[in-house]
């Protein structure tokens, strides 16, 4: 595996800033009117994109359906979306690549509604920007004294992408575990 120095450099840095300033829209940016599909998958779609000028799309309206007919989220009001609906995709599209669907469902229950809806969406906003600033942090303290290196250059950049690659790999187990280890509280009755 070759890597050129100067283009991955600037590539590295590019992306690094990119997570740091990356971030989603809180529960009260959201639209406060309700979408049709379409608008719905535009929007999720702009949310998440994330560098490279976000060319992959986080979410299909064929995929939306599917989440409804799973009951991974509620279904839409006369074809219509909400702000719930939004909160509901923008986690599942996060964590879908990363996690499996049940995983997704323990930690962000399709029950949720009002308060409660509105307090764990963004505690997960919060949460994910912490985590992209871990991230950044933490591969800059592997990339940055590598990329001022002359010397085998190539073969550390090597390192750095098999790093990566392995606590995705990690984290994703332990994700799971924590997940697992979680006790499910459902939603009280309404009266």
């Amino acid at each position: 595996m070759r890597y050129d120095k100067e283009n991955f450099s600037s590539y590295y840095h590019e992306m690094s800033a990119t997570l740091r300033k990356f971030r989603l829209p809180t529960w009260e940016e959201f639209p406060d009117i309700e979408l049709y599909m379409d608008q719905m998958t535009l929007l999720i779609n702009r949310y998440l994109a994330i560098g490279d000028g976000g060319e992959e799309k986080a979410v299909t309206a064929s995929m939306i359906n599917n989440y409804v007919k799973m009951r991974i989220m509620p279904p839409p009001v006369k074809k219509k979306y909400s702000r719930e609906h939004l909160a509901y995709l923008v986690v599942i599209c996060s964590l879908k690549d990363a996690l499996g669907i049940s995983a997704i469902q323990k930690m962000f229950p399709p029950e949720l509604e009002g308060d409660m809806l509105r307090e764990r969406y963004d505690s997960f906003v919060m949460n994910q920007q912490k985590a992209y600033h871990f991230l950044a942090d933490n591969i800059d303290s592997v990339a940055l004294p590598l990329l001022e290196e002359q010397e085998r250059v190539s073969d550390r950049i090597y390192d750095l992408v098999t790093q990566v690659s392995v606590c995705a790999s990690i984290t994703k187990t332990l994700a799971e575990r924590f997940i697992s280890k979680q006790e499910y509280d459902p939603p009280a009755e309404k009266p």
